[in-house]
């Protein structure tokens, strides 16, 4: 029987695994291909090592076995240990069945899963290289990482990060974000690492993640929900929303920042455009420049945290005027 050379093997499964499939068609996939021989075997768990994704609780328990050597499949493999130190990217799914009509009590069953593969993976000390973390949420509530700490084992290395959010339902009963913005309720976890951070389909709301991440440098929300009052419904925010974010304040705004004094708590300024300037790839793009990085007290700290808004024009000599154009936020 002819055999396919190694090198377009490998870029089928490439191919196969990059795909934009269902969890339930991923996983017909990898049971499938590991099955074919031991060539397929070998490119199949290239393209899982690189861009894992965790389709459920089984699937995770499987996944840390694979990391532990611990498995018939690695009487194949010369380099077992590559598993772990090749991946750079995962995507892990939390998923519920259709919205109930009144939110139940106490922790939810599903969304453990978040909390449980964070903990199992700062326990075991692996995936070192891992830079993206994708989380895709289906009819899960909007607050639910405040409320139960979901992020509080967060991986030190992940610069990526993103959540995307699904409903099969309307989501009003799902965006319920108050719990996460009272004063003295910040949580206590940070996203140490977390230079860029998107948010789909969630509630606008989840932007004041922003001030868990110390490193951050953009924010994109896509599709995201927010209560209007006036209509009494959820409405959707149609045009991609980018927030870019500097170091260092700009010069004509230095004066803002008071001194610091020892026997004073610390004094920030954020200086943000009010207008939006439209990107190359059509976002409504806004500026921020931060004196200090972000903390979850700033959000509630109106004593010690000033937010001066300008305009575009005042600050359009800093970027390239053929990256933007502006428009009315």
């Amino acid at each position: 029987m002819p055999t396919l050379p190694l090198e377009l093997v490998f870029e089928i499964a490439q191919y196969a695994w990059n795909s934009n499939l269902h969890p339930v068609e991923r996983r017909v996939l990898l049971s499938s291909s590991l099955l074919v021989n031991t060539q397929w075997n070998a490119a199949f768990m290239a393209a899982l090592a690189t861009d894992v994704h965790i389709l459920d609780r089984p699937f995770m328990d499987y996944f840390f076995k694979l990391l532990r050597e611990d498995s018939v499949i690695f009487q194949f493999a010369t380099r077992p240990h590559l598993l772990n130190d090749i991946c750079r990217k995962l995507t892990l799914y939390i998923a519920n069945g259709p919205l109930p009509s009144v939110r139940s009590r106490g922790e939810p069953e599903a969304e453990k899963l978040l909390s449980d593969f964070l903990y199992t993976l700062k326990a075991s000390d692996t995936l070192p290289n891992l830079k993206s973390l994708q989380i895709r949420f289906q009819n899960v509530s909007c607050e639910d990482i405040f409320r139960y700490h979901r992020f509080v084992d967060f991986p030190a290395q992940v610069e990526h990060l993103e959540l995307e959010y699904t409903f099969t339902s309307s989501p009003r009963q799902t965006l319920n974000m108050l719990h996460a913005l009272f004063p003295g309720g910040s949580p206590s976890w940070v996203l140490p690492s977390v230079r860029h951070l998107r948010i789909v389909g969630g509630s606008d709301d989840l932007m004041k993640l922003v001030f868990a991440c110390p490193k951050i440098q953009s924010l994109d929300m896509e599709s995201c929900w927010d209560w209007d009052e006036q209509v009494g419904k959820v409405a959707r925010g149609d045009c991609p929303i980018r927030t870019l974010f500097f170091r260092g304040l700009p010069a004509k705004y230095e004066q803002a920042l008071p001194k610091h004094s020892e026997d004073l708590p610390l004094q920030k300024v954020f200086v943000l455009t009010g207008d939006f300037a439209r990107a190359e790839d059509g976002a409504l793009t806004n500026f921020w420049w931060l004196s200090h990085d972000f903390s979850w007290g700033d959000i509630n700290d109106y004593e010690n945290v000033q937010y001066i808004p300008c305009q575009y024009e005042e600050v359009a000599y800093l970027f390239d005027p053929t990256r933007f154009r502006v428009c009315l936020g």
